[in-house]
């Protein structure tokens, strides 16, 4: 777990050195996905054979998953466009989006989960989920960071 959190500390580090929203846009771009593959298989302790079931199942979770994060960098997008003159309307239109995503990234997560329980054990099935849980935490404290809290109504 040491080094999951060491790699980690790499990779999000370009995130805290981010100067703008054009660089937060490129981060959540940035190699970070394929890292986090790297990070995922090593700390997954997989066999050859195992390895050789998961992968092509994870390589699929990735894609799928990189459309939802296309949708979150348009949400972060549309933030930053409306920060200045929120209104309600906008306000509600974001929130309703952003719980929609995460209701769709939690549904990507559970299909995946069942896919892979028919070619792993549960216990790894598990594991993998906690690390990729951790991972997207991660990432989203580090998003979090840069993005400033939506502005109080008066």
């Amino acid at each position: 777990m040491k080094k999951l959190m060491t790699t980690l500390a790499l990779g999000l580090g370009l995130a805290v050195s981010a100067q703008n929203y054009n660089d937060l846009v490129e981060v959540m771009r940035s190699d970070l996905r394929t890292e986090k593959q790297a990070i995922v298989l090593s700390n997954l302790g997989l066999t050859e054979q195992q390895s050789a079931a998961f992968t092509p199942i994870y390589d699929q979770y990735s894609t799928a998953m990189k459309a939802l994060w296309d949708k979150k960098i348009q949400l972060i997008k549309d933030y930053a466009g409306a920060y200045s003159n929120m209104t309600d309307e906008t306000a509600k239109s974001l929130l309703s989006r952003s719980n929609a995503l995460e209701k769709e990234t939690l549904s990507l997560r559970n299909t995946y989960e069942k896919k892979m329980m028919k070619v792993l054990p549960a216990t790894t099935v598990a594991r993998w989920a906690q690390i990729e849980n951790r991972l997207g935490k991660l990432i989203d404290l580090q998003i979090a960071e840069e993005i400033p809290l939506m502005p109080a109504k008066k």
